[in-house]
Parts: structure tokens; C-alpha cells; sequence
């Protein structure tokens, strides 16, 4: 039988808390897929909050796919099944959970992104081509980390939203959300995990219209981001289990 949970520490929203002291035990292993949580009654004593915050929290568990709300007899709140999370701000989760993995994220995007670009290169208006030159004059004029971090997941995101299908672009939306937070987390120095120069040869594709060219040169890149994460994965995952005191 797992352990009894923290008391929730007052915060701004002591739902959320209860949401992120249930997601933390989940993904530390002190309950597994299928497995009952503690009632209602249960849990708001554990955490030290009311039944109507449990139920709120077991609520926005159950719409991320963390948790499985059963009625009846033998219903109650149980541990969903990982692989179902949904993508979105449940990448990060599932890699921590170790049901997805870098190698797996790579994967995807070395089929996706390439043909994003391609796209991009065939449809992205003058104007859409100007705000990713803009977005590159300004990571160069940036003077922090932070910002970087910023710009550069933004290049991305501007890529694919130029590229003529909006779904693509929310694809990478999640997949930019996750490495943003990954870069982030480890906090590496001097570079931000693949060479500057190879955003702007992309861009210099996408401004010529070069589609082959746009789609060769992000495959490139993408391999070169993997690198780099993959070698830095198990960084991640130790700091983010540190933080969360797992």
C-alpha cells in the first residue's frame, strides 16, 4: 500500500495542487496503471483540503488521461492508462513516465518537420517568410538565455505555421512545448543544442523557394537536435525527478 500524501501547501489554486501531488505520485510509481487511488475521503485527508477539491482535481486528471473515473459498486478514481496521454503539455509526463523517449520523439519529427518545411518553402506568404526573418533578427539582438530559448522554439512554430495545414502546426506546437521546457531544464551553456547558422540556411531556402533544399536542410538539423537531446535525456529526466522530490 503506497504511502500517505503531502498535505497541500497553501498556493494560489489548491486544486492545482492536488492535481500535481497525484500526477508526482503516479510517475514516481506509488500507484500504477489500473490501480484504485484512495477515496475522496481519503485523499482530502491525506492532502489536508475539502472532497469538492479532490473531485475538481480527479476531474482535470481524468480529462488529461492521467486518471479513469469508474461508477458504480466498484467505481472510483483509478490510474489511466499512459500510453492514451494525450499529446500536448502531456509529452513532458510521458517521458517521465518512461513510456516515450527521446529516440521515440525523433522519430516523428524526422518525418514531420521536413515536410513542414517543404510546405513552408511552397506556401508561406511574404508576410509569414518576414516574421521568421524578424524572429531571427531578434534572437541575434537577444541578450539572455531566456530569450533565446524563446526565439528559437518560435522559428519552429513559425515554420509550421506558414507551411498551409494547421495541424502540422499544432503537432509542433506540442512537440516545441516539450523542448522549450527540455532546454529549459538543463540549462545548456553556451549553445542552445544545435548551431545557430543552420536556422538561418533554412530560412534562406525558405525566402528562395527551395523546397527540396528547405526539406534536406531540416532533416539535418532535426538529426542534429536529436543528438543532443538524446545525450542530455537522462540530464532531464534526473533534474525534473530532483525538482519533483521523486
Amino acid at each position: 500500500m503506497p504511502g500517505n500524501l503531502k498535505k497541500i501547501k497553501q498556493m494560489p489554486s489548491l486544486y492545482q495542487g492536488v492535481v500535481n501531488a497525484l500526477k508526482e505520485a503516479i510517475i514516481a510509481g506509488r500507484y500504477h496503471s489500473g490501480e484504485a487511488l484512495p477515496s475522496e475521503m481519503e485523499l482530502a485527508s491525506q492532502l489536508g483540503v475539502s472532497r469538492p477539491v479532490v473531485r475538481e482535481a480527479l476531474r482535470a486528471l481524468q480529462s488529461s488521461g492521467f486518471v479513469e473515473i469508474r461508477r458504480g459498486i466498484k467505481g472510483g478514481a483509478f490510474v489511466g492508462d499512459a500510453t492514451r496521454l494525450g499529446l500536448g503539455d502531456n509529452l513532458a509526463d510521458l517521458i517521465r513516465l518512461r513510456r516515450v523517449t527521446v529516440a521515440h520523439l525523433y522519430q516523428v519529427r524526422s518525418h514531420l518537420e521536413p515536410e513542414v518545411c517543404r510546405l513552408a518553402a511552397l506556401n508561406a506568404s511574404q508576410e509569414q517568410l518576414q516574421k521568421i526573418s524578424e524572429m531571427l533578427d531578434e534572437y541575434r539582438a537577444a541578450d539572455s538565455d531566456d530569450q533565446r530559448v524563446t526565439l528559437n522554439a518560435r522559428f519552429h512554430r513559425l515554420i509550421a505555421r506558414a507551411c498551409g495545414n494547421p495541424l502540422y502546426g499544432l503537432i509542433m506546437d506540442s512537440i516545441m512545448d516539450f523542448t522549450e521546457g527540455f532546454v529549459r531544464t538543463i540549462k545548456p551553456r553556451g549553445h542552445l543544442i544545435h548551431d545557430d547558422e543552420e536556422h538561418v540556411d533554412i530560412l534562406q531556402a525558405l525566402l528562395a523557394r527551395d523546397a527540396e533544399r528547405a526539406e534536406r536542410l531540416m532533416r539535418g538539423h532535426a538529426e542534429s537536435i536529436d543528438r543532443e537531446m538524446h545525450s542530455l535525456e537522462q540530464t532531464y529526466l534526473r533534474i525534473k525527478d530532483e525538482n519533483a522530490g521523486v
